[in-house]
């Protein structure tokens, strides 16, 4: 009996350290890979770019004013993109061109090569003119429509005129397929007075 209720609690604790991903492995810890607070002095700039696998005098931290880009201690990779790499290499990743443990640009969505733009090297060019005019492209056309939908004249633009059926003097479903409509008048009114 202590054998089975033994089974039978082993069996719902069954989890161990192999089933929780990466933090199984000897060595890799959140709190290691996440950006830290920007370097102030030499020591600490020393100590982040070993973090980053980088040697010191490559490492350059991402500027405090860039309020785009910045994320305390990661380094800036530079305008590394898809289109300036070497086509011919043999990469890890060969959609993205990127080797294995490879140092990720910030700004890496915006070099992908499924994007309208994969130089990423262009400046912004977000100004309030131009968003001014992207939102009138929308919005002056709503504004028309409505108008023309919810304008009272009767005579003004419509997108389907209230008409009543057309009307013809011969009776043409009756005739169809195969016999001559005349043969089939219609009246719809007359001109002779009533007696």
């Amino acid at each position: 009996m202590s054998s089975l209720l033994r089974v039978s609690v082993r069996s719902i604790h069954t989890t161990s350290a192999v089933a929780r991903g990466p933090l199984s492995f000897d060595g890799w810890y959140p709190r290691d890979h996440k950006p830290g607070p920007h370097p102030e002095n030499e020591a600490e700039r020393r100590a982040s770019a070993i973090k980053y696998g980088l040697r010191p005098e490559d490492y350059k931290p991402i500027d405090k004013d860039d309020v785009r880009l910045y994320a305390g201690d990661y380094p800036d990779a530079g305008p590394v993109n898809y289109d300036v790499r070497d086509p011919y290499e043999n990469y890890s990743d060969r959609y993205y061109r990127r080797n294995w443990g490879e140092l990720v640009p910030m700004d890496l969505m915006r070099t992908r090569p499924d994007r309208f733009t994969t130089t990423g090297l262009d400046a912004e060019d977000f100004t309030h003119v131009r968003a001014l005019v992207l939102i009138l492209r929308v919005v002056i056309p709503m504004l028309l429509v409505s108008y023309f939908y919810s304008d009272p004249n009767p005579n003004g633009f419509r997108w389907k005129n209230p008409v009543l059926p057309k009307q013809y003097s011969l009776d043409y479903y009756r005739a169809f397929p195969f016999e001559d409509p005349r043969k089939y008048p219609i009246v719809n009114y007359s001109f002779e007075p009533l007696d």
